[in-house]
């Protein structure tokens, strides 16, 4: 079914990006956007091409500029309308899920605007469909918990969305390297400041599945954290923790070890609590680089192995340092240090590579299962 359905959105707005105008400096608050959703495909209507707009459609918009979310519901027309919004960049995520023959099928499309206040233009976009993935990051809990300085408790959690049985030998878990690129929406690479490893031979072996529908829960420290921090988590049963041999990290004799491969890091896997990106790739190709004057090792990791990641950030208007070719978006945004919030998918599977509308804000986090089920 794979790219065979798709969602005409009507959009009513000034499509300006790229076009040399100049943001105001005060926002106007006047623009206005109509929404209209209909499936061209046929499943719905039956007749393949012909536009069938479709009622209950949930439309997301979010601002990329400034700090604004709406979600409304289109009506039996297939169409919502929105007023007052502020000249700015803006991004549109529509979904809806329809029952053929008890079949549940996800319609869903996103697309990026440009509204400026003091005109209304009408144009037409069409997007397909967003397809699921298979493995993908469902959780990240990188805040802290709400005691003081808190934040020993990270986890990543990894899901299986697909029908098959997938294997973890030799993927990679990585904390993006945090600076942004003059060309990075144009290299075939990311870059990793912590790396850590799962046992086992990438892309080949079998020794670690993860069945169909399994969570995969993998803690900076599988342990009680609750016994430190009353408002933490308890990690003690996750199912695989992150280990530093070159450093004097814990390690946790009852749950095994992802292993720190970058050499010139001793500390354990942390991660930023307001702005970073997880990746997750194959491992089976990676280089080292050196930076700075002190010896100091990141991993160059070709894009083609990449499997998922996930950018997060605080303000929808921080500087993107993982490029848009893995994640066009941020989670997270408006989420505080040591809030004890994660950020887990909104939709077990589905997977835009647009974290801004993937993922939603949750408290307290969900190690090992999702708040949707």
């Amino acid at each position: 079914m794979r790219g065979s359905l798709h969602l005409a959105v009507v959009i009513s707005a000034a499509l300006l990006a790229g076009c040399g105008v100049d943001m105001p400096g005060t926002p106007d608050g006047n623009g206005r956007v109509y929404v209209a959703i209909a499936d061209t495909s046929g499943y719905i209507s039956g007749e393949p091409g012909v536009p069938c707009y479709v009622d209950s459609a949930e439309v997301s918009i979010q601002s990329r500029t400034h700090q604004f979310t709406a979600v409304l519901l289109t009506g039996p027309d297939g169409v919502v309308a929105l007023d007052d919004l502020a000249t700015g960049r803006y991004y549109l995520f529509a979904r809806k899920d329809v029952y053929i023959e008890n079949n549940k099928k996800v319609f869903a499309g996103g697309m990026e605007f440009y509204i400026t206040g003091e005109e209304t233009v009408e144009d037409t976009v069409t997007v397909g469909l967003i397809a699921t993935s298979e493995l993908m990051i469902n959780e990240i809990y990188y805040t802290g918990a709400t005691c003081t300085f808190y934040m020993f408790d990270q986890f990543v959690e990894l899901y299986n969305s697909s029908s098959d049985t997938l294997y973890l030998d030799g993927i990679i878990l990585t904390r993006h390297y945090p600076a942004a690129e003059p060309d990075q929406d144009e290299v075939d690479y990311v870059k990793a400041l912590y790396a850590y490893q799962f046992p086992g031979t990438p892309v080949t072996g079998r020794e670690y599945p993860i069945l169909p529908g399994q969570f995969v829960a993998i803690a900076s420290d599988a342990i009680n954290h609750s016994l430190y921090c009353p408002t933490s988590i308890d990690l003690s049963v996750a199912d695989w923790e992150c280990f530093n041999p070159l450093g004097s990290d814990y390690d946790n004799p009852g749950v095994p070890n992802l292993v720190n491969i970058n050499p010139s890091r001793t500390s354990d896997y942390l991660i930023a609590l307001s702005h970073n990106a997880v990746v997750i790739a194959t491992g089976e190709e990676y280089t080292y680089e050196e930076y700075g004057d002190h010896g100091s090792i990141r991993l160059i990791i070709p894009l083609h192995t990449v499997i998922d990641g996930v950018e997060y950030a605080t303000s929808a208007t921080s500087t993107k340092e993982l490029t848009i070719n893995v994640d066009a978006g941020f989670a997270g945004i408006g989420m505080t240090k040591y809030s004890g919030q994660s950020v887990e998918r909104r939709e077990l599977g589905l997977d835009t590579n647009d974290s801004t509308f993937d993922f939603v804000i949750i408290a307290p986090p969900t190690p090992g299962y999702s708040h949707v089920q």
